[in-house]
Order: structure tokens, then sequence, then C-alpha cells
């Protein structure tokens, strides 16, 4: 797979592609790497502090100012990590050894059995099997008691191997060259429903250093805090019969590697107060194979650095969702409806600010049912349905997306694009917006908008390319739009008013539902009759000979638009396709040789609102006078030749090699 590439006469914009198979074969590889190996690495990236807890500051994060709102402000004043949450150098202290093959009874510690239990403060060092028993933290509400892991092992066949009952914190420290293993054998728990994790905390939890923690969870959950889960440190192996990570409160990661495999959700926050219920990676390697959610918050999620791999719900290469059969795309063939099988789901804001995230999901692989903004970082989704998806808006101002893999690829109420670098692949829409409560059925315009004020955006979609059920706005940036090849869907199309007011703008599709921008926008645009194949280089040349848009059509086309800033009117431009004249037209106005459907806004025959299954948000294909529907429009395959986009020639568009 090349990248893409869409140049005007002034400038070349490089795509960069993320080759999926390259995402999942190193998402598969840091799977698969050994506790030893992973200990190693992630000693050279640990964080290490003094060894007095109560010298320098505490590290607060920063999301980068891109969080939304009230939620974002109030989450972002929490990003703090004290001292104690990074690994101290146990060896200078005052500790207390436990010997878990045959533990005695020391100074704060009290043992029954095969139940060891911790009251104090302080440090403890604990090495050696337990074999079905306990450790248990039951100290003072001021105290802070640190388990050091130095080739434990702890089962247990009735309950959770490590209980922290109460204390102020607790933290699990991982020397370094170590691998420690708490595994819960049971089915069920003994009654007390509370302890639903092989570790579980009922006080904020921390746990950092560089070695190494195996957590089998046979039961339930891997770990497990009821207040605020912090990771600084470690590799961290959690393999669990429902959830990897539950942190109620918040969970917040670092540094460190984690590596989960659960049946249920792999990181979980689930309180709903404002503060609270988010989750926060600002660093370290996490890496999650989910039957359910990848990373599922109450509240919010906040992605600012460090590297982020999740497959969820079996993968988009699973039954997938991909449009109305009606127009194009084919029915719904989701399974499961009861189980949410999303990458990564925000009930409020899902912000990414930097970082690496790699979604392979079921469902959309980043959700949030309110609002999204992307400012930073790179991210890579293949999904059964969405690629990106906000219950209300959409925002990217910076930073590189690639959806190789969608039904529909940036799917909001409100989508704006204000910079960055995006690549969309879609069996049905490439862009919708749509769900807002206007939407109402024929004939109505939505209060959905599409805007586009900078970046570059390149979508292929099979579906319409552009869609929106109100407004289509491109004011800026570049855009290269390779729609449909059959004539029930097309390259732009909205419900409400279309205008172009600047940017390079390249549209290459079938002809049956054209649409073409108003006459107040404030740039000239030409649509033509062109027909080219899968792989053909399109230009567009001015009088002069001057390439004013070039790119590479990634399927076939009957229909060629363009817009420049150059284009005025009385001059007249021609399309080459592989060199070779194909078609011709002189700037007569605003909108220059359009013969399809034009733009209606909300009137009669115009479809506004969006049908069942995705299907319907665009015009009918009838545009004759006559009210009659006109002949169909070759297929794909009918050896048309496409153009392409931007003042140079490309490379194919990702993931289409064919006509499909």
């Amino acid at each position: 797979m090349k990248p893409n590439r869409l140049s005007t006469k002034k400038h070349t914009l490089r795509f960069a592609v993320i080759l999926s198979a390259l995402v999942l074969a190193g998402c598969a590889s840091t799977q698969s790497t050994t506790s030893s190996t992973s200990a190693s690495s992630a000693s050279s990236t640990a964080s290490t502090v003094s060894t007095s807890e109560e010298s320098g500051a505490d590290e607060t994060d920063s999301t980068g100012g891109a969080m939304n709102g009230t939620i974002g402000s109030v989450i972002e004043a929490n990003l703090s990590f004290k001292n104690k949450d990074f690994y101290i150098d146990y060896s200078t202290e005052d500790t207390v050894k436990i010997d878990l093959s045959a533990p005695k009874e020391a100074d704060g510690v009290k043992v029954s059995g095969s139940t060891v239990t911790i009251t104090e403060a302080g440090t403890y060092v604990l090495s050696g099997t337990l074999t079905d028993g306990q450790i248990i933290i039951d100290a003072g509400d001021e105290d802070d008691v640190r388990l050091v892991l130095e080739n434990a092992s702890i089962t247990c066949t009735t309950t959770a191997p490590i209980y922290a009952k109460n204390a102020d914190k607790v933290i699990i420290s991982l020397p370094e060259n170590t691998e420690s293993t708490v595994t819960d054998t049971v089915t069920g728990t003994d009654g007390n429903d509370e302890l639903t994790a092989a570790i579980f905390a009922k006080c904020d939890l921390s746990v950092n250093g560089t070695g190494t923690l195996n957590a089998n969870a046979n039961a339930n959950d891997g770990i497990t805090s009821e207040d605020k889960l912090k990771i600084t440190g470690g590799v961290l192996n959690i393999t669990s019969a429902d959830d990897g990570l539950v942190g109620k409160d918040a969970v917040l990661i670092k540094d460190g590697t984690v590596h989960i495999t659960a049946s249920g959700n792999g990181i979980k926050s689930t309180k709903s107060e404002v503060d609270k219920g988010y989750v926060y990676i600002g660093g370290g390697t996490v890496n999650i194979t989910a039957e359910q959610d990848g990373i599922q918050a109450e509240t919010s999620v906040l992605i600012s650095a460090g590297e982020v791999n999740v497959t969820a719900g079996g993968s988009a290469n699973g039954e997938q969702k991909t449009g109305n059969a009606m127009f194009g795309g084919a029915q719904s063939t989701t399974t499961d409806e009861t189980l949410s099988t999303k990458g990564i789901k925000a009930e409020a804001a899902l912000d990414i600010t930097g970082g690496t995230v790699t979604v392979d999901s079921a469902d959309d692989s980043l959700h949030s049912n309110d609002s999204m903004t992307v400012s930073g970082g790179g991210i890579t989704v293949k999904s059964g349905d969405d690629g990106l998806h906000a219950d209300n808006t959409l925002t990217i101002e910076d930073g590189t997306i690639v959806v190789e893999e969608s039904c529909e690829g940036l799917e909001a109420i409100d989508l704006t694009i204000n910079g960055g670098t995006i690549d969309v692949t879609a069996s049905d829409d490439g862009l919708n917006a749509a769900g807002s409560s206007v939407d109402g059925g024929f004939g109505t315009a939505g209060a959905d908008t599409i805007t586009v004020n900078g970046g570059t955006l390149t979508v292929n979609a099979s579906g319409d390319g552009l869609d929106s059920n109100g407004a289509l706005t491109i004011n800026g940036g570049t855009v290269y739009v390779s729609g449909p090849t059959g004539d029930g869907n097309g390259t732009f199309d909205c419900d409400g008013v279309f205008t172009i007011n600047g940017g390079v703008v390249l549209g290459t599709g079938s002809s049956g539902m054209l649409k073409t921008p108003t006459t107040d926008s404030k740039q000239n645009t030409i649509s033509v009759s062109c027909t080219g194949s899968a792989g053909d280089t399109v230009e567009v040349k001015g009088a002069d000979g001057n390439t004013l848009v070039s790119a590479v059509a990634p399927k076939s086309f009957t229909n060629v638009t363009f817009s420049t800033p150059d284009i005025t009117e009385g001059e007249t431009y021609t399309v080459y396709v592989n060199g070779t004249e194909a078609a011709s037209e002189t700037c007569s106005g605003v909108v220059s040789g359009a013969t399809g459907m034009g733009n209606f806004g909300g009137g009669p025959g115009n479809m506004g609102g969006q049908a069942p299954n995705g299907g319907m948000g665009g015009q009918m294909p009838n545009g004759n006078s006559d009210g009659t529907t006109p002949p169909e429009m070759p297929s794909g395959d009918s050896g048309i030749t496409p153009p392409n986009g931007n003042g140079g020639t490309p490379p194919q568009m990702p993931g289409n090699t064919s006509d499909t």
C-alpha cells in the first residue's frame, strides 16, 4: 500500500499511511512478548524519584489544553501523580520481610493459617510462595502501605489473593529483574461480592517499578481499585474472566507496559461524578485484547502520550455493518447487539492530544456519547462500524488519522476539521453528519454540519463521500474525495446548503447523485463528465498548461468536480486522464459545467434525514426535469478512467487497488 499524495502547483502534500498488516503484527508481537524481555525493556523508561517521599513537588500532567468544557478542566486538575506513586529504592528504608512460604508474625504483620494481615504503615517485602492464601492490608485511614513483590507467588481458591481492606494508599512495587504472580482459581467468590478481582483495593492503588507482575483472574477482574488506580511503571500481564483494570474513580497510566487479555472490558472506570469515572493515558505502552470494549469510561477518556493498541470484540475482520443495500452498501450484519464492542468509549469527552493509538474493533473504534477532539498524535483504526463517532461534536485540530476500514469513517452531528492529515476508507459514507433532533425525514434538512477549514482530507467511500444531513462547507484545506461507483450515492451530498469558499477540492465518482455547490459560494467550481478506471492519474490544467490539481483515483468514476483558488471566470480548464485530454470546460460562473442535481437545500424532492441502517441521507436519483429516473450510469468495472487530486501525482488511496 503506497501513501496517498495530493499536490497543488504551490506545494505537494504527502500522506503517511500506516499499513494494517504492520499494525496487527506489531500488536501481536507485543502481546506475545515474554515477561523477562518486557521487564528489561521497561527498566529504561521507568520513573525513579528521591527516596524521600517528602522531597520534590508532585507531578501534574497536562492534556495540552484540548479538553472539552467543564468536564475537561475538572479532570485535568486531577491528573496528578505524587512522589509515592513512583518507584522508590526500598533498600535504603526500614522494611519488613515476609517469606510467604513460611510467614511469621512481625511488627505490623499478623498471621493466621495462610492469611497474612498487614496492620500498619510501612514497606513490606514479599517473597516465596503462598498457596491458597491471602494478603490482607487492614491499616489506618491515613496509612500508606507499600508491598514490594520480590518473585512472590500468591494463589487463592476462595477470594482475592491480595485485598487492600483499609489504608490511605497501597503501593505495589516491582523491583528490577523480578517476576511475581497473583492468581485466583475460583469460578465465583466466597459470598463477598465486593472482592471482584485478583488484586482488590478499597483505597487508592498504585503500581510501579521495572519488574513483572502477572495477574491471573479466573473469577472476575484483574486489578481493581474502588478509588484511583495509577500505573507508573512495571510490566503487567493481566488475564481476566471479566475486566482487566478497573479504577472506579479513575485509571491513570503514566509509564510501564500493560498487556491485557479480557473476556469483558480491557480498562474501565465506572463512577459518574464530573471529576471521576475517567481514564487517562499519558505514557507507557498499553496492549488490550478484549471481548467487549477495549477502554470504557463513565465520563471521559484522555490520551496525551504513550502507545495504545486495542483489539475489541473480535476485531473489524468479523461481521461488519456496511450500510444500506438500497443505495449501494450491504445490510448490517452485526451479531450480538447487547454487548458493547467498541475500541475506546467515553460517555462524555474523548480527547486525544498526543501518543499513538491503534484500534481494531467490531464496533466503533473511537466513540463518545458527547464530544470528541483530536489535536495531535497518530491514530490508525479498523472498525466494523464507524471509525470515529461522536454523538454530538467531532473536532479535528491536528494529528494524523488513518481509517483503514469502516462502515462510516467519521460521524457526528457537528463535524469540524481545522487541521491535521485524515485518510478515510469506508464501505458506506466517508464523513457523515447526522443525528440532530431536527433531522426529520424527507424534505427536511437537519442541523447537522460538516465544515472543513484546513488540513488534508482524503476520502475513499463506497457510499457518499461527504454526507451532511444539514450544511456542507469547505473553507480551506486540501480535500480529495473518491466517491461511489454506483449511482445511489454521491461524491458530495447534503440536505442543506453546500458551499465551497476556499481550499483545493477534487471529487471523483459517479454521476447519478451528483451534487454541486450553491452559487453563493466564494470560490469557483467546475464539474464535468469524465470517465476513468482505478489507478488512473487525473490532472486539471489551466489554459497556460499549469497543473492546478492532480491525484490517482482508487476506483472508477464518471464525473470530476474540482475547485481551487486559481479558477477564474472566462478561463478554460482541461481534465487529463493518464496524460490524455478527457474533458474541457470554460468557467462561466461560480459553478460551471454541472449536469447533475445541483443543490436543492431542504425543499421537495430532497430526502433529508437519515433512513434506517444509514442509508437515505441524500437526494433521490431523479434530477431530470420530467421527474423520471435517469438511466443507470456505468458501474465501477466499466473501464472508466478516474481523475485525481491536487498538483502532483499522488499514489493510490489506501486499501483500494481495484474497483470495489
